[in-house]
C-alpha cells in the first residue's frame, strides 16, 4: 500500500497500518462480525459457487467518487505506543481498463490529523533526525498523498498490473499512499438476507515494509438485509501465517495475525458504494535473536461516498 521501504519503523508502520484499514479494499471494516440474524448459522461456498454474487459488481463504465473518510489508530511496538485521528476527503476516479478498472486516487482535502506518542508529527520528524534520516512530515504526505491501481469489479486489485503502471514505476519521493482511497470488496457468492456464507480458505500475501509473509485468508460474507437497490453487506476476516525473512542484519522468523471486519452499503442499482465502516487488528511477531518483538496495530474507519456527476 505504500512505496518508501527504507522509511524508519514508526512512519513505515503508519502506512502499512492505513493500508490495512481499508481492507475489505484488499488490502481494504461493521465494527462486529457479522451475526446471522437468526438465519441459517452458517454455509461453506463450493468451488462452484465462487462466480457469484452477481448483484454486487463495480460499474463497468466507469466513476468518480468523493470519499469522506475518518480513520483512528492505535500503533504498539517495542518502540512504544501512539494513537492517531485522521479525517480526510479524496477522489476515486475509476475508469474502464479491459475487463477491469484503473482506479486513481488523490487526497483533495486533508480535514485533520491529531497524533500522539510514535504518531506525533513532531516525533517522527525528531525521530529520523536523531538517526540520520529524512524526516516524514505525515502532514504533508498525506496532503500529496495518491495512488494507482487496477482492480477487478468485485473491487479486488490486479497486483501484477498494478505493479506494472507507468505511474508506479518511480515512486521515489513520492507522497506515500494510505489507502485512503481504497474500495470495498465485495461478495463473489451469491447471498441470502440472513444467512452467512464462509468462503474456502484463501492463500494469499502480507506486504510488510520489510518483506512477504504468506498467509492463509477465511472470509465470511452476511447480507444482513436490502432496503429497495441498498444492500447491507458483512464481512468478516481472519488470517494469519510465518516466514523466515533475511535482510543485512540476519534472518528472522515473521509470523502474522489479522482480523477485519466492515459493514458496507452497496447501491446494486448504481454499482457504487454508499458507505463502509469496521475494524482491523493485527499483530505482527519478529523472532529475534535478542527476544521477540511484537508490533500491534488496532484501527476503525468509517468512509462515506459521494458519486460525482
Amino acid at each position: 500500500m505504500f512505496s518508501r521501504s527504507a522509511r524508519l519503523c514508526a512512519p513505515s508502520l503508519l502506512a502499512l497500518t492505513f493500508g490495512l484499514a481499508l481492507l475489505g479494499c484488499d488490502q481494504k471494516g461493521g465494527s462486529n462480525e457479522p451475526e446471522g440474524g437468526g438465519g441459517d448459522p452458517g454455509t461453506i461456498a463450493e468451488p462452484d459457487n465462487q462466480a457469484g454474487g452477481a448483484e454486487y459488481v463495480y460499474s463497468n463504465e466507469g466513476f468518480t467518487l468523493v470519499a469522506t473518510t475518518n480513520i483512528t489508530l492505535e500503533l504498539a511496538s517495542g518502540q512504544g505506543q501512539g494513537t492517531a485521528e485522521v479525517q480526510a476527503k479524496s477522489e476515486i476516479v475509476a475508469t474502464p481498463e479491459g475487463d477491469k478498472l484503473r482506479v486513481h486516487g488523490k487526497v483533495v482535502e486533508l480535514l485533520g490529523y491529531s497524533g500522539s506518542g510514535q504518531l506525533d508529527p513532531e516525533f517522527m520528524k525528531k525521530q529520523a533526525e536523531e538517526q540520520g534520516q529524512e524526516a516524514m512530515d505525515i502532514v504533508a504526505e498525506l496532503q500529496e498523498s495518491e495512488g494507482w491501481s487496477i482492480i477487478d469489479l468485485k473491487g479486488e486489485a490486479d497486483e501484477d498490473a498494478t505493479k506494472a503502471m507507468p505511474e508506479n514505476q518511480d515512486q521515489d519521493g513520492a507522497p506515500v499512499n494510505f489507502g485512503l482511497f481504497g474500495l470495498p470488496d465485495l461478495p463473489t457468492v451469491d447471498l441470502e438476507v440472513g444467512s452467512k456464507v464462509e468462503l474456502p480458505t484463501k492463500a494469499d500475501e502480507e506486504q510488510l515494509p520489510f518483506g512477504v509473509v504468506p498467509v492463509e485468508v477465511d472470509v465470511t460474507w452476511t447480507l444482513r438485509g436490502k432496503d429497495g437497490d441498498i444492500a447491507e453487506l458483512d464481512m468478516f476476516l481472519e488470517s494469519s501465517g510465518a516466514t523466515e525473512i533475511s535482510g543485512s542484519g540476519g534472518s528472522a522468523m515473521v509470523s502474522v495475525l489479522g482480523e477485519a471486519a466492515y459493514t458496507v452499503f452497496f447501491n446494486t442499482a448504481t454499482r457504487l458504494p454508499v458507505s463502509y465502516s469496521g475494524y482491523n487488528a493485527s499483530e505482527i511477531i519478529i523472532d529475534l535473536p535478542q527476544g521477540p518483538q511484537t508490533i500491534s496495530t488496532n484501527s476503525e474507519v468509517e468512509t462515506t461516498f459521494e458519486v460525482v456527476q
